[in-house]
């Protein structure tokens, strides 16, 4: 009986984690976007304002959320370092 609810809510995690992984996906296509106008402005991949907004908003959370910033940051210097962009 228990060890089946454990199953049970083990298949809602999974679901719940492709989800995340979709929002993670459209969140790093968007990054790239960012990206790629900030290259065509000269603006620096790193806004620490905008960092520290995301954090804060994220709580309990932020430490997720800084690897998730370190990814998209990683991102948009791939793109600006193969387009020969500045960072």
């Amino acid at each position: 009986m228990e060890g089946s609810w454990i199953e049970e809510a083990r298949r809602s995690i999974d679901v719940i984690d492709q989800e995340i992984l979709g929002l993670l996906e459209a969140r790093m296509k968007l990054c790239r976007k960012i990206g790629e106008a900030k290259k065509e402005r000269g603006y620096p991949i790193t806004d620490p304002e905008r960092e520290k907004e995301v954090l804060d908003r994220a709580g309990p959370y932020s430490r997720v959320f800084k690897e998730i910033i370190a990814l998209c940051k990683e991102a948009q210097e791939t793109l600006n370092a193969t387009s020969g962009g500045r960072t």
